[in-house]
């Protein structure tokens, strides 16, 4: 490759992590409605460059989740050499919740592609063999179940994610709380601990999802 090619490929890689990044920004200030011709103007580039990289705004949102992934799984690496494996694994789980829940848009837009998204799954695949890992340390220290799998937790943890959705709003304590529940449930003297926050009531719910007027007058109806 010449200079000049290299000097091509940097730049092209450079537009692209803008369009990244202000996609990201704008999605989180404004959520998923904002449009690409303001993307590829918060970035600094044409249209015509947002498009070459990312021909669908799908493609654009795929392409955050995969790169947020990817970095939850490389936060996973550097704790494999952590000494206490137990706080290293749970530690996970609370960075996977968290950029779950900053992006959450992102990942509820991409949930019913998910399986057909090659590109997601290997990303997914990388987080799975990730928390494998931290979960075998975790057992060999004796600080969690020896019976549990890394899709047993991952489970649960969308538990905490969906319980997050319904209720960060109105009970932010919710998400610690349902953290320390996966924590009791997997760990070996989990009981010891005392979970965080308050046990979320029907009335938590029914505040965080009030109904709407269409709602109450087709329930009257």
């Amino acid at each position: 490759m010449t200079p000049s090619e290299r000097a091509l490929r940097a730049d092209a890689e450079r537009n692209r992590q803008r369009l990244l990044d202000a996609a990201q920004a704008l999605f989180r200030e404004r959520g998923l409605d904002v449009g690409v011709a303001e993307i590829a103007q918060r970035a600094g580039v044409g249209r015509g460059t947002l498009f070459r990289n990312f021909p669908t705004k799908q493609d654009l949102i795929a392409a955050i989740v995969i790169a947020r992934m990817k970095e939850a799984t490389d936060y996973g690496r550097t704790l494999l050499d952590a000494p206490d494996a137990g706080e290293a694994l749970f530690g996970f789980l609370e960075e996977i919740v968290g950029r779950q829940q900053l992006d959450r848009c992102l990942f509820d837009a991409v949930a019913h592609t998910f399986l057909a998204n090659q590109e997601i799954r290997a990303a997914h695949a990388d987080i799975v063999g990730g928390l494998d890992d931290l979960l075998s340390r975790a057992k060999e220290a004796g600080a969690v179940r020896s019976d549990v799998g890394a899709m047993d937790v991952l489970m649960l943890v969308k538990g905490v994610c969906e319980a997050a959705s319904a209720l960060a709003t109105t009970e932010p304590a919710v998400v610690g709380r349902q953290l320390d529940l996966v924590r009791a449930a997997i760990s070996v003297s989990g009981t010891d601990r005392p979970l965080r926050g308050r046990a979320p009531t029907l009335a938590d719910v029914e505040r965080a999802h009030p109904p709407t007027p269409a709602t109450v007058a087709e329930a009257s109806a």
